[in-house]
């Protein structure tokens, strides 16, 4: 038998300027989320980044500014990004779960009156960060040492 990676789920996320796909990947050694970008590289070239549960939890304690700052990427102008269009999404792909021994989180995507949007939810930790696809794709272009600095406070934004 060959241990190989398999996709377990997939959704697109896009607008007209911006668009990625993000994949639930069940690899040798875990469960990972896969977001590849149609139209971004980063400095090594790769348009494809992997991340775990807990990268993923600390994407979720992200504010959206914190996080815009960091990516470089500013969210269009009318983008409600308190999710408060939430209720008023039409339509939800996914969702799916990713997990390990750390951290569960909920990946879906959300289409409200605003567009697009990747929704990273960690249950446990009650925190929620709602992504519009020219920040899903920034994310892209980074590496994971990204999700290392979300760590440095590693119980979220309160510390608890």
């Amino acid at each position: 038998m060959t241990r190989r990676t398999t996709v377990t789920a997939e959704f697109d996320v896009g607008d007209d300027g911006d668009a990625a796909t993000v994949r639930k990947l069940l690899t040798p050694r875990g469960q990972l989320v896969e977001i590849e970008s149609a139209d971004r590289t980063g400095a090594d070239g790769s348009n494809t980044i992997r991340v775990d549960a807990l990268g993923l939890e600390s994407l979720s304690w992200q504010t959206e500014s914190e996080l815009a700052d960091r990516l470089g990427r500013q969210p269009p102008a009318d983008w409600n990004a308190a999710g408060e269009n939430a209720a008023d999404a039409n339509e939800v792909d996914g969702p799916f779960a990713v997990s390990n021994e750390y951290a569960d989180v909920e990946i879906a995507k959300a289409t409200t009156a605003d567009g697009d949007a990747l929704v990273v939810r960690a249950p446990v930790k009650r925190t929620e960060i709602r992504l519009p696809p020219a920040m899903v794709g920034a994310l892209t272009a980074r590496d994971t040492s990204l999700f290392s600095e979300f760590l440095e406070t590693p119980h979220g934004p309160h510390d608890h």
